[in-house]
């Protein structure tokens, strides 16, 4: 059979990240009075002594930092000032606002992590009585300012401009190229059809990093060119049908083979039914057949269970499936966050997620790298210029991606890469061509 040229993405950060051996993947933790083994760790930088080996974010962010760094010594990027490139979060609220409250708390978190990786991070706030013409009027502002390389709105918005203020009409009036967030309704769909975008969601993306470096590590998954373990021959379970976790999440599955189930959600049923009884058991029934369950319930009024308010309990789940959970609910006791998964079903999964440590900083650690590739995106003509200097750099660093996938004649992937070369330094393609090739030969070029 001929070599099918290879014609997605390939390159980003994930091939360097996934062969970092102080990148510990999956760790042991105590956490509620519980010891568990197999924890996989996205964990992020702590106060103080660090506690744990180094997980998901430790390892990014400081890499993100040395990359941008090195900036300086390449001739086609030396104009390039990380530093000067903002990430913007826009807050909406007034202060003795709980929900602004609780926000600004996660701002200041994800501007701590930006700063880390070398850019600037930029917060703007207004009352709860900002009208939506002030709103549009702002955002055109920040959508042609280039010192901005993406910009979000942390929702909900509080008081009256919560009520008042259509969220996803504003959101997509955001510049696609800035729409680090993935909220743009056109980035939404983008990501469904698995078409050439700028961004992806946050979430779903850094829970597919996190499965991915476990499936390849420990069940010699193959890593496909653009750094995502191939799914192919695994029955994955979503749960949640959000716009910006579950759905999105779902569509991306499937661009990387994955034999998907699901979504489950409220409404899933069988035979036109969906009484708790028949819910159940469907939940039960496809929960038993995943290799792999993405959670993204979060909080919800399912009660299936009488003898718990957790969405899996043990009986659901078989033996050694992997559980990425991206819940954070307080629905327990109003103080502390709690998960979709019953702790003793844990004791089933060859390896899971804890509510902290987990899927919550690899959400923010996506987010700032989207910031990161925001500023090269601001810039694709330096990044093309840079690709054109090391031509024969670019072109080998595709060859051995494709070469390790594909197990094609030599002859074959050569030029295949020239193919993909081409791609990346053409000002008729994509921008997230030239990026993701920049990302790819940048361990190359700083060793």
């Amino acid at each position: 059979m001929a070599y099918r040229n290879y014609t997605g993405r390939i390159g980003g950060i994930n091939h360097w990240l996934f062969a970092q051996e102080d990148f510990k993947h999956t760790i042991s933790r105590p956490f509620r009075g519980e010891d568990y083994d197999n924890v996989i760790n996205g964990s992020g930088v702590v106060k103080g002594e660090q506690k744990y080996p180094k997980g998901y974010q430790d390892v990014l962010i400081p890499e993100l930092k040395r990359r941008a760094d090195f900036f300086g010594q390449v001739k086609g990027l030396k104009d390039i000032d990380p530093g000067a490139s903002k990430v913007l979060t826009v807050l909406v609220g007034d202060k003795d606002d709980p929900k602004v409250a609780a926000s600004r708390s996660y701002v200041g978190m994800k501007s701590k992590t930006t700063q880390l990786s070398g850019l600037s991070s930029m917060m703007e706030e207004f009352p709860s009585t900002v009208t939506t013409a002030e709103m549009y009027k702002m955002l055109d502002k920040w959508n042609k300012d280039k010192s901005i390389a993406i910009l979000m709105f942390q929702l909900p918005f509080g008081g009256k401009a919560g009520q008042e203020i259509d969220a996803t009409a504003l959101c997509n009036r955001i510049d696609i190229a800035k729409d680090g967030d993935g909220l743009n309704q056109v980035t939404l769909g983008l990501m469904s059809l698995g078409a050439e975008r700028y961004y992806d969601c946050c979430t779903p993306s850094g829970m597919l990093d996190l499965a991915s470096v476990y499936l390849i590590r420990d069940k010699g998954a193959k890593m496909r060119p653009d750094g995502i373990a191939s799914f192919g021959g695994q029955e994955v379970l979503v749960t949640g049908r959000s716009a910006i976790v579950g759905e999105p999440l779902f569509n991306m599955l499937k661009t990387f083979d994955a034999t998907v189930l699901g979504p489950l959600h409220t409404r899933t049923g069988s035979g036109g039914k969906s009484d708790k009884e028949t819910q159940r058991r469907i939940y039960t029934e496809l929960a038993r057949r995943a290799d792999i369950v993405f959670s993204c319930m979060g909080f919800h009024p399912y009660s299936i269970h009488g003898e718990t308010e957790f969405f899996f309990t043990p009986d659901m789940l078989k033996d050694g499936v992997l559980m990425i959970d991206a819940s954070t609910s307080f629905r327990k006791d109003g103080r502390k966050p709690y998960g979709d998964v019953d702790p003793a079903a844990r004791k089933k999964c060859s390896a899971f997620t804890l509510e902290t440590g987990g899927v919550g900083p690899a959400t923010v650690t996506k987010l700032v790298h989207q910031g990161w590739r925001g500023m090269l995106y601001q810039n694709v003509d330096k990044v093309r210029k840079a690709l054109e200097d090391n031509k024969d750099v670019v072109r080998s660093t595709f060859s051995g991606m494709l070469s390790s996938y594909s197990g094609a004649s030599s002859a074959d992937v050569e030029a295949n890469a020239g193919m993909l070369y081409e791609r990346a330094v053409s000002k008729d393609s994509h921008p997230v061509h030239a990026v993701d090739a920049l990302e790819a030969i940048l361990p190359g070029l700083m060793s």
